[in-house]
């Protein structure tokens, strides 16, 4: 191998590890938000539904029916 291709394969080498270190950090950031987006989206609907739940038991709990005197 000539001096010449070595001086290119080792100048290039840094390069493309930086390029894929690069590619690997906005890769983990773009699923982290999304993976933490999706599970905060559902926790948030979770908490939603729950606290509509209790709030109709409540409500409904709380109302007493009344009925005409059946003769």
């Amino acid at each position: 191998m000539s001096e010449r291709m070595r001086g290119a394969r080792s100048a290039l080498l840094p390069l493309v590890l930086l390029w894929l270190a690069v590619h690997a950090v906005l890769l983990a950031a773009l699923l982290g938000a999304k993976f933490l987006l999706t599970k905060s989206a559902i926790l948030v609907l979770l908490l939603v539904g729950a606290t509509i739940f209790v709030l109709t038991r409540i409500r409904a709990g709380q109302r007493k029916l009344t009925h005409g005197s059946v003769v």
